[in-house]
């Protein structure tokens, strides 16, 4: 018989599972109750919108507002993974999809459903290389939405090839942030791979000629694609890799040369910033894109009206894997296999559009958003605007001589002081000199090991003092060093060479008549040199360096069968930079935008776009954005073809002047690398030297450190540029003489206004 107090205790037992049941059965009701109700609408596995907090823009498509900032309000449509931006104060909207009722309806299939995606995919499928085949609209998919305090996060899945990817959306007062996080990419065929990634290539998109504007590329010092229409003219436009073209994956084309000895054909210039923008000047609308993670393995695309379809976007593409030719052998003329590569870019994915409206939607506001941005995140720092007039210096070169090779001296440091000493009498002083060719072993005798002077020049004892003592009469020397590049007929560092993906010793041909190529050291070697040879230099209490080669290339490579990427390789630049430039004077050659900050100037920026047949006007993007916080030189005036409108150029940028001159007579190099110079003696550029550095130095001491507040292309083509100190400099290219502003100004020439 049980017993009372047992009987109790069962029902309280009882009791206590059914409450655990009713908590348990009420958990899973609150918990599906929190989740998106989710529905299937064609290919498409897709959570319940968020009911619209504003009203919806487009009823027909159900955008809804996700997020809202001073000036702007953002909706999402989930089905395309699209967006739309609207300006608060006049109501013009930025789409990143083509809409249906913007559909002309004359693309195939996969194009017009690229245009209604906003995330678009190329594939590697085993070996073969696709481009935006994998769209929200033709390939199945699952989205997944979770709204944000300021934008949207969605899963995105496709089903029938197991890629998924997250994507972030955040309006940031005046800035869209896109984002795709690194850890939520995940690829589970083992024979399907991500080769490119692109969210929003339509994003401010315009039909033919439906709005007027233009695009920015990055082209050079900058250029524009304007948004008329093209009438199907071009087959493509801009397409160009961030940071120029990684050689550890892909093959250099042999340049033209003539005799195999002259290159006939100029490069192309190289992307050093990693931005792009669009601008609707009739809606007053625009935005300055930045690639701010994901850089260095991305291009930049910019497709005018015509070029496959009849829209105008630009947009960053982004790549994830690509493929490159393994040789089946060791021999030179083995045969190859494409092969994939082993990781895929490690690294975040973000674009951040900087919002414009109103008088700030065009190329000078894009430029001034531009400099802000890499002031506020310390990208770029202020540095001294002294005017000075540079003039590089060859000291010693090398030919052939019986079994090895022989000095060639064109400036002795004795030559050099003796030309500072006639510039000045032609009343040109503060001089900026980098002297190429001082190492023993001449100008190609790369890496330098120490600093060591070439005795054909005076050797080191004279470079020291020259240095030292030129200082003190306003001339600055700086010692040229190509950190990057080996000549391993001068030196022993073949075990330190770089090596490409495919285990191939990288080799750079240069067609010259004594060395024919150079290969690269890798990273950690470079770094490792740069760092013995600034320590080399303090012991004699030299600071000032001119870099090269690690400033403006970056490649993926390979070492004792692991693989690194360019993020990798940038990461070791940037140390390296960082570590080496405490207590250094650091000019740098055409640097990629990641070591600006490092740059105390920057030397041969471009002045001039690459000239492609799409580009219908060029502007000096890059100064509008530097001039003010850094100086920066041009390329050799010896070299321009036409140097009054080069001199314009200088005078509308602000750039400063640099000329390339020895003591001695060019016609010396004619057996040397440097056989490709002409021209060079001082006393060819003595007065031309004299000229532009008075008058150059006249604009500069007017502008002083001031920044550049506006620059106009005025109707009768006369260029206007503003200083915020309110210095106006006008430009006249044009063969008549122009009158603007009441300010009249000659031919081919430039006016400052009253």
């Amino acid at each position: 018989m049980v017993s009372k107090k047992h009987k109790r205790v069962k029902i309280l037992a009882v009791i206590l599972v059914i409450v655990l049941i009713a908590a348990i059965i009420s958990g899973v009701f609150i918990y599906l109750g929190s989740q998106p109700e989710r529905i299937v609408s064609g290919n498409h596995v897709h959570s319940q919108p968020k009911p619209a907090t504003k009203g919806v823009v487009d009823a027909k498509n159900d955008y809804v507002q996700v997020a809202e900032s001073d000036n702007y309000i953002l909706y999402y449509y989930e089905p395309r993974f699209s967006i739309k931006l609207e300006n608060k104060q006049t109501g013009a909207i930025l789409e990143s999809t083509v809409s249906d009722e913007k559909n002309d309806g004359k693309s195939n299939a996969d194009w017009t459903g690229a245009m209604q995606s906003g995330i678009t995919l190329g594939l590697i499928e085993k070996t073969t290389k696709t481009s935006d085949k994998l769209n929200l609209n033709t390939a199945k998919n699952t989205i997944t939405t979770w709204y944000t305090d300021n934008g949207i996060y969605a899963e995105v899945t496709f089903t029938d090839y197991g890629i998924t990817l997250g994507v972030e959306v955040s309006l940031e007062g005046d800035q869209l942030v896109v984002r795709v996080p690194d850890e939520s990419i995940q690829e589970e065929n083992e024979n399907v791979w991500i080769y490119t990634l692109c969210v929003f290539q339509y994003f401010g998109y315009t039909y033919l000629d439906e709005q007027d504007g233009y695009m920015l590329i990055p082209d050079g010092n900058g250029a524009l694609i304007y948004l008329d229409d093209k009438e199907g003219r071009y087959a493509s436009g801009f397409t160009t890799q961030i940071y120029g073209t990684d050689v550890g994956i892909t093959d250099l084309v042999p340049g033209s040369t003539l005799w195999d000895d002259y290159d006939t054909v100029v490069d192309s210039n190289t992307v050093l910033a990693p931005v792009f923008g669009m601008a609707h000047t009739e809606d007053q609308q625009a935005y300055l894109a930045v690639v701010e993670s994901g850089d260095e393995r991305c291009t930049i695309e910019a497709q005018p009206n015509g070029a496959r379809v009849d829209y105008n976007r630009c947009f960053a593409r982004f790549l994830e894997r690509d493929v490159y030719s393994q040789p089946l052998s060791n021999s030179a003329t083995a045969s190859t296999t494409p092969t994939v590569e082993l990781e895929r870019l490690r690294s975040d994915l973000t674009v951040r559009y900087l919002l414009l409206s109103g008088d700030e939607a065009d190329y000078m506001g894009m430029a001034k958003a531009y400099r802000n941005y890499l002031l506020d995140n310390g990208l770029i720092s202020r540095q001294n605007l002294s005017y000075n007039t540079r003039v590089d210096v060859l000291g010693s070169e090398r030919e052939a001589f019986l079994m090895g090779t022989t000095a060639v001296p064109m400036t002795t440091v004795e030559q050099l002081r003796d030309i500072y000493a006639s510039l000045r009498r032609e009343g040109v002083t503060n001089v900026l000199s980098v002297y190429r060719g001082w190492q023993d072993g001449g100008l190609y005798d790369t890496p330098i090991a120490k600093y060591k002077a070439d005795s054909s020049i005076g050797g080191t004892s004279d470079l020291t003092k020259a240095i030292l003592e030129e200082a003190e009469q306003g001339n600055t020397i700086y010692l040229y060093n190509d950190a990057l590049s080996v000549n391993t007929k001068t030196n022993s560092s073949t075990y330190n060479v770089m090596k490409k993906l495919n285990k191939r010793t990288f080799e750079k041909d240069v067609h010259g008549q004594v060395y024919d190529s150079f290969y690269y050291l890798m990273p950690k070697n470079a770094g490792e040199g740069l760092a013995e040879l600034i320590a080399s230099m303090k012991q004699d209490n030299i600071k000032n360096m001119a870099l090269d080669g690690i400033t403006n290339n970056l490649f993926s490579y390979s070492f004792k069968g692991n693989y690194y990427s360019r993020t990798e390789t940038m990461d070791m630049f940037v140390d390296s930079v960082e570590e080496t430039s405490n207590g250094m004077n650091m000019i740098l050659e055409t640097p990629n935008q990641y070591l600006w900050k490092y740059a105390s100037a920057m030397l041969d920026m471009p002045l001039d776009s690459s000239d492609y047949l799409y580009v219908d006007e060029e502007v000096p993007f890059l100064s509008l954005v530097l001039k003010g916080i850094v100086p920066t030189y041009s390329d050799y005036v010896n070299f321009e073809a036409n140097k009054t409108e080069n001199f314009l150029k200088m005078v509308e940028s602000g750039m400063y002047p640099s000329f390339y001159v020895t003591a001695e007579d060019s016609s010396k190099l004619i057996y040397t690398n440097s056989n490709n110079l002409y021209s060079l003696e001082i006393e060819n550029y003595r007065a031309t030297i004299a000229q532009y550095d008075r008058e150059l130095r006249a604009l500069a001491e007017l502008v002083g450190t001031s920044t550049i507040s506006d620059h106009e292309i005025l109707d009768n083509g006369l260029v206007k540029v503003t200083y915020e100190n309110g210095v106006r400099i006008y430009v006249n290219y044009t063969n008549s003489s122009l009158t603007g502003d009441g300010v009249t100004v000659d031919a081919m020439s430039y006016k400052v206004g009253e």
